[in-house]
């Protein structure tokens, strides 16, 4: 019964607060039409996709295998200062727009599946308790669960926990990003013979240096995993 009310109340309520409070895209701003949620069509059309022939995605790539750590790389867009990712990408880690966070990890798995990338499991690169405590969610869990419904690949959230805190990697050069994620991540005792001899995929949000990704599966390298795909919803300089 309660469900039943919870429905109904769902059903008559979404319409009224859409009157008062019409939805808008969180990009442009604009009045969003019968079937867009949070982001317009357009404001989607508008976000440069990566492909495998992309010079973004071929210098991302490249670093990313010379770690040894990681051994291919999908994402689906390229994160442009002020673009329209960039507002997207603010409201899911800022404002709480969850779903948001699904819909980035369905466009990753559409990569994926266009690309042919497959793997025994996907692993969200975690957030400090710290942070998931001030933020409430891991961005990187979404972007995984959403990758999961159209790839059909299992998500296994709890087998890397972050060790310590870390500040933000925005402003830091290169070094400085490498030494801020070192020894900041471990596989959970349980998690060792999860991963031993399997292909994972380590999701990201964004990935700009590829410190933090390379950080973390170095330590799924250490518990045996036989190939570590490094994947995000977008690319950055």
């Amino acid at each position: 019964m309660l469900r039943t009310l919870t429905n109904v109340s769902s059903r008559f309520f979404t319409p009224l607060l859409d009157f008062f409070y019409p939805p808008t895209c969180l990009s442009c701003g604009i009045l969003l039409s019968d079937g867009e949620r949070h982001v317009c069509s357009s404001c989607w059309a508008s976000i440069k996709l990566v492909h495998p022939g992309l010079g973004l995605y071929l210098d991302t790539r490249a670093k990313l295998l010379a770690s040894r750590m990681i051994d291919d790389l999908v994402a689906a867009f390229v994160f442009e200062k002020e673009g329209t990712f960039q507002h997207i990408a603010h409201a899911l880690k800022y404002t709480g727009f969850q779903s948001i966070g699904l819909e980035l990890g369905k466009k990753v798995g559409e990569a994926m599946n266009s690309w042919r990338v497959r793997a025994d499991c996907l692993i969200p690169i975690p957030l400090h308790r710290r942070k998931l405590r001030e933020r409430g969610f891991n961005q990187a869990e979404l972007i995984a669960c959403g990758a999961s419904a159209i790839t059909g690949i299992p998500v296994c959230a709890d087998l890397v926990r972050r060790t310590r805190f870390t500040q933000t990697q925005t402003t830091l050069s290169l070094d400085e990003r490498a030494k801020n994620v070192k020894d900041a991540f471990e596989i959970v005792p349980d998690g060792m013979p999860v991963v031993r001899g399997k292909s994972c995929i380590l999701i990201d949000d964004v990935i700009t240096t590829g410190s933090t990704i390379v950080a973390c599966a170095h330590q799924l390298r250490a518990a045996g995993a036989e190939r570590v795909i490094a994947a995000s919803s977008a690319l950055a300089e």
